[in-house]
């Protein structure tokens, strides 16, 4: 027996570039003038909203109040857009307004239609919290503009009561919403499957995504880059400059390891990334010890490595070509010629801590570990760096401190993007971070004991202006074109699909393999049927956007099935309105004619232009 809906996905409707649900939002407007622009400084200076231009719809709203009420529900749709998108919950249409309207029993009281995206298969509890929390927080600075609370009071309710709750309901990292975004902006489709991957792209041209890795990345060689031993065995075995390092198993071992490789030395987990537990110039027992017993108490797996002179730097390799070099220095303060590394350090604390917790950088510290980075670069707390001049608070970047990027793609030599291409290809990954330490980048490898550090796999993507800016490049190399495959609807009732069926065969004379399906029945390009279990042309159009085979697709359209569901995508290349007849989807002997201009309606909504 086929199901007639069993889908966790949601349609194209109104307009809307993701898929998404129509929902109203109920808003109690202070009386008098309420000051959109002062509502707006404080979205942009205290929390960094992105504050959209107003639909045209307002043109249609005579009265003064009506206009105002319009366009605090945009806010809130703004506000949730943004709430989502620091939760790592990828929406990035703000949403429309469909319509606003007075409650009759109370002037102070607003409801607004509207269609907002909903991501497939999360729960819908995202929506509730997003858009409550939107009217809460806009109706509370409406309300306190004069306010004397302290900055981070709303701060701390919205990371405790909102960001919180909505990161609980996805997995998501760092790369997934630039990526997302990026692909959203150059108009490439995507959504949610589950447990945070995505597909980007339709049918033959669709692509998997987990963070920044990808479906072609070797499950084999991400196993080898979990473990930094396992890594640098392969890179070595590979004939590629590898760390010199002994693996311990007590403190013993790591001092019989450091008679063997010599002083400065470097202590670190093998099996933990980040720089989790590392400890960089070891040049003593003592340090030794304290190395052992830091790094021993996050894993059994210890390192013991000879240091080599250099930084890090991260070469990021995509389909085998290097995509973007950066240099990762130290956590640094950068100095102005003017004030004390003292002074320079309690300033960019106090502009940190006045940011949501959310936008925050990492701390500027002033402890042991930063007077000794800084004495070893020739500073101290009274001293008073040039403008543009670092002072190194930490001796390693790593995730726990953050640190301190500069662009050097171009810097890059040639032998040393010739490894990192090598390594990213030995482990088979098509999306991997190379870190090469190096004192010179733009000097080949084997004349400063330059070696490969590590290999990352899903390395952190996005989160600089340097990795933006290299992100349409990126997709360019990751999917064909838009990702999208051509797809035309037949709309009204077809006899044994005739129509579609002439489509069909057009596109097939054209070598392109078409796909045609209604809600009931699905062919291949060979004429053959293909099975489905349940009668749904919203379900089976997504199931076969996800079948790598499918090069076009003819849609069907003899129920109104679309207009509960939205559309299956949100482009179409051609609309054929055969007839008005149009069965009711959950009743098909009943004639469902008067929707058909709704059907029209929700479908020129996408058609190409």
């Amino acid at each position: 027996m086929q199901e007639t809906f069993v889908q966790n996905q949601n349609g194209f409707r109104d307009g809307l570039q993701q898929p998404g649900q129509a929902i109203t939002i109920s808003f109690s407007v202070p009386e008098g003038n309420n000051d959109i622009k002062s509502l707006d400084e404080w979205l942009i200076n205290r929390l960094e909203v992105e504050i959209d231009p107003e639909p045209d719809q307002t043109i249609g709203l005579i009265e003064s109040k009506s206009k105002e009420v319009f366009s605090l529900f945009w806010r809130v749709l703004l506000l949730g857009r943004y709430f989502q998108q620091t939760a790592r919950i990828p929406v990035f249409d703000p949403g429309i307004i469909l319509s606003v309207s007075q409650s009759q029993d109370d002037q102070t009281k607003w409801q607004s239609r509207v269609a907002i995206p909903m991501i497939d298969n999360l729960s819908t509890n995202i929506i509730h919290k997003a858009y409550s929390s939107a009217t809460e927080l806009i109706h509370h600075v409406l309300n306190n503009s004069r306010s004397s609370d302290t900055p981070d009071e709303p701060y701390k309710i919205l990371q405790e009561n909102t960001l919180k709750p909505l990161q609980s309901m996805i997995r998501s990292g760092i790369s997934t919403i630039p990526i997302l975004k990026t692909a959203h902006q150059n108009h490439i489709p995507f959504r949610h499957l589950k447990s945070g991957v995505y597909q980007l792209g339709w049918g033959c041209n669709k692509r998997l995504i987990d963070r920044s890795s990808v479906d072609a990345d070797s499950s084999i060689g991400v196993t080898f880059t979990h473990n930094k031993f396992q890594t640098a065995t392969m890179i070595r075995m590979a004939g590629l400059p590898a760390p010199v390092h002994v693996m311990v198993k007590s403190y013993e071992e790591a001092r019989q390891a450091a008679d063997r490789l010599g002083w400065p030395l470097v202590v670190k987990p093998a099996n933990l990334d980040r720089g989790e537990g590392v400890t960089v110039a070891i040049a003593n027992d003592e340090k030794l010890e304290f190395a052992y017993k830091r790094a021993s108490a996050l894993s059994k797996s210890i390192l013991v490595e000879r240091e080599v002179p250099g930084v890090c730097y991260r070469v990021l390799i995509t389909n085998g070509k290097m995509l973007y070099a950066i240099k990762r220095s130290p956590r640094s303060i950068e100095g102005d010629g003017r004030h004390k590394v003292t002074e320079l350090v309690r300033m960019a604390t106090e502009a940190n801590d006045n940011k949501p917790p959310w936008l925050q950088e990492k701390p500027y510290p002033l402890d042991a570990l930063a007077l000794e980075s800084m004495s070893l670069a020739g500073f101290t707390t009274d001293s008073i760096p040039e403008k543009g001049e670092w002072v190194p608070l930490r001796r390693i970047e790593s995730t726990a401190w953050g640190g301190h990027i500069e662009e050097v793609t171009e810097l890059v030599h040639p032998e040393n993007l010739q490894i990192a291409e090598q390594a990213a290809s030995l482990f088979r990954l098509s999306n991997a971070g190379i870190d090469i330490i190096s004192s010179d980048i733009s000097r080949p490898w084997y004349e400063n004991q330059a070696i490969i550090n590590e290999v990352n796999y899903a390395p952190y993507f996005g989160g600089n202006d340097i990795a933006r800016s290299a992100m349409p490049a990126y997709l360019k190399t990751l999917i064909h074109g838009d990702g999208r495959i051509p797809i035309e609807i037949v709309l009204g009732k077809d006899s044994e699909m005739s129509e579609a069926r002439s489509r069909q065969q057009a596109l097939l004379k054209q070598g392109v393999d078409c796909h045609l399906t209604s809600h009931s029945e699905t062919l291949k390009p060979d004429g053959q049927p293909m099975p489905f279990p349940f009668q749904s042309l919203f379900n089976r159009t997504s199931a076969l956007l996800m079948n790598r085979h499918v090069e076009a697709l003819v849609l069907s359209v003899q129920t109104d099935e679309l207009l509960h569901t939205g559309l299956p995508v949100n482009q179409v290349d051609q609309l054929i309105h055969l007839n008005d007849e149009i069965s009711d989807w959950k009743n098909p002997d009943v004639s469902s004619e008067a929707t058909i201009q709704k059907l029209i309606e929700q479908i020129e909504h996408y058609l190409a232009t």
